[in-house]
């Protein structure tokens, strides 16, 4: 009967931890892509900081930018999300898992499954979701949001900042950048 009791602990407690390691859920980020088709435009990338502005996880990024290291041809091309990201000491497989070819214009999604670069799930809170993109040469677009991860669902939508301010006027490269977080089961 005393085995049996602590079989029943040792298997209580290995739930408890592989639900402790399971992430929280599934946070989508969609936004409207436009291709401006100008010189040293279309380069993105979109990524996640948790509450401190510490970077977490890079959802996606352009395939030119990252993995074939265009961001060092073209330092302008998105350079918070390089720096935050530490894209410059990142091995080749960890770039490759992330990056990906320009994305078609229209309606894009992208999803983080709210664990870390490490592949740990995340703990429950506010997270930033970030997306960067190159209108033309220094001409960027910041788009930023805020979202909750939890144990229900919630959705929010970012609010772009121009740089320099004069982008504002540029042609248009991002729209309608919004946020949903789904709990897992």
């Amino acid at each position: 009967m005393e085995n049996m009791k602590a079989r029943i602990v040792v298997a209580f407690c290995l739930l408890a931890a592989a639900q402790a390691q399971a992430a929280p859920g599934t946070v989508t980020i969609s936004y409207t892509l436009f291709h401006p088709h100008w010189i040293a435009s279309n380069q993105l990338a979109v990524w996640i900081e948790d509450s401190h502005g510490a970077f977490v996880r890079t959802v996606f990024a352009t395939d030119f930018m990252a993995r074939r290291k265009g961001y060092i041809r073209r330092p302008q091309s998105c350079p918070e999300w390089v720096k935050a990201s530490g894209l410059a000491n990142l091995p080749d497989a960890a770039i490759d898992a992330v990056s990906g070819p320009t994305q078609k214009p229209g309606h894009v999604e992208v999803s983080w499954n709210c664990t870390d670069m490490n592949g740990k799930a995340v703990p429950q809170g506010v997270y930033t979701y970030k997306i960067e993109g190159n209108i033309s040469w220094d001409k960027r677009v910041i788009w930023e949001g805020k979202i909750q991860v939890g144990k229900s669902d919630s959705a929010s939508t970012a609010v772009p900042t121009y740089i320099p301010d004069s982008a504002r006027t540029a042609r248009t490269l991002l729209t309608e950048v919004t946020a949903k977080f789904q709990p897992s089961p």
